[in-house]
């Protein structure tokens, strides 16, 4: 999946967790199948196909448009797959850091001041929907 894809589904996730609502209003704007589709997808056994992940993640983009949401923006830093990141300047501390997608499909990260206790992630719903801690190296 490219940096952008990567980036705007980082987005969507990260929203979906913080506003269970959200799934409804992209119902409500006739993308349902697509977020379906997309969540499946991300939480699927197999790399997705990058061209199908953006068709889907502009399809939920048009939805919450004509819901009057704005649009996406993109946010730098993609972690590569498999090595989860943490927001540039923070430093590595013994403990959890922060949690980061399960999947190592998008770039979402959260720390311990935006929640106390792992968050959930949007594509894993239904399942161990936790996101994974990063606990960086010390020496």
């Amino acid at each position: 999946m490219d940096a952008a894809t990567r980036s705007r589904v980082g987005l969507l996730c990260d929203q979906l967790s913080r506003w269970p609502s959200l799934r409804e209003i992209i119902r409500e704007g006739g993308a349902g199948p697509e977020l379906d589709d997309l969540l499946a997808l991300l939480a699927g056994p197999a790399e997705p196909a990058p061209r199908r992940m953006g068709e889907l993640v502009d399809a939920v983009e048009r939805s919450c448009a004509r819901q009057g949401l704005a649009g996406w923006t993109s946010r730098e830093g993609v972690p590569l797959p498999g090595v989860p990141t943490l927001p540039p300047g923070m430093t590595g501390t013994a403990g959890v850091a922060g949690w980061t997608c399960p999947f190592s499909r998008c770039d979402r990260v959260v720390t311990p001041d935006e929640s106390p206790r792992p968050p959930e992630c949007a594509a894993a719903h239904g399942r161990d929907a936790r996101m994974k801690p990063y606990r960086p190296v010390t020496s």
